[in-house]
């Protein structure tokens, strides 16, 4: 048994292994290779990563496109309640599309890393305060990464407190605290802070629809169960 030279041939052995196509000789032919090639490793976890990111595409797509024909049902707010009574002939649409709302990673868009946070601030010249806000929002955002929801609360109520913040600011640090009031169990307060969202017109902080969904669906389920 060999292994295969070239890399296009490689690709395939991985994904053959990857998606159980190999025989048992095969596969343990392949683990023994994988054990004592590191690159091998590296090229597997490489084929690994493109295949997610495929099925996050598939499955964003399908989210969409059973999003825009739950709207064409009913323009109006559509609830809980709603989705489960039009199950009935998009049971299959929606219960992926539900599937896609609660497991799915909420991705907020990256802050622009400056010293503009707060209006009128100067890197040169900015007050304790200004400082104290600006590292304030980003330490909620990287509390927030780590999983530490009541630090990352305690970081965003000061920032969303201060006076004098960009409306682009205020904004990330508004929906960065609500993500992390509904992870900390806070519905209430996770979904005051949602509603402020929910029709806005010219909101600055570019949050993606099927983000929102996300949020808006993981709310209503918290406050279901």
């Amino acid at each position: 048994m060999k292994r295969p030279t070239d890399k296009a041939e490689e690709h395939d052995w991985i994904e053959q292994y990857l998606f159980g196509k190999m025989t048992k000789e095969e596969a343990v032919f392949f683990e023994n290779e994988l054990k004592n090639d590191k690159n091998l490793t590296k090229e597997m976890e490489n084929v690994q990563q493109i295949h997610k990111r495929i099925q996050e595409v598939f499955l964003e797509q399908n989210a969409l496109n059973t999003l825009k024909k739950l709207q064409a049902l009913d323009r109006r707010r559509i609830t809980v309640f709603k989705v489960f009574k039009y199950a009935g002939f998009l049971a299959a649409a929606c219960a992926a599309f539900i599937v896609y709302l609660s497991s799915s990673p909420t991705q907020f868009p990256n802050s622009e890393n400056d010293f503009t946070v707060v209006r009128k601030a100067n890197p040169t010249s900015m007050t304790p305060q200004q400082h104290y806000v600006f590292d304030q929002f980003f330490e909620g955002q990287a509390h927030i990464a780590e999983g530490q929801y009541t630090l990352a609360i305690k970081n965003l109520e000061t920032v969303v407190q201060f006076n004098d913040l960009r409306p682009y600011f205020r904004e990330a640090a508004q929906w960065h605290l609500a993500f992390a009031y509904l992870k900390n169990g806070d519905t209430v307060r996770a979904e005051q802070l949602y509603l402020q969202f929910s029709n806005c017109l010219d909101c600055e902080y570019p949050v993606s629809k099927i983000d929102r969904w996300k949020v808006w669906w993981q709310i209503q389920y918290s406050k279901l169960f």
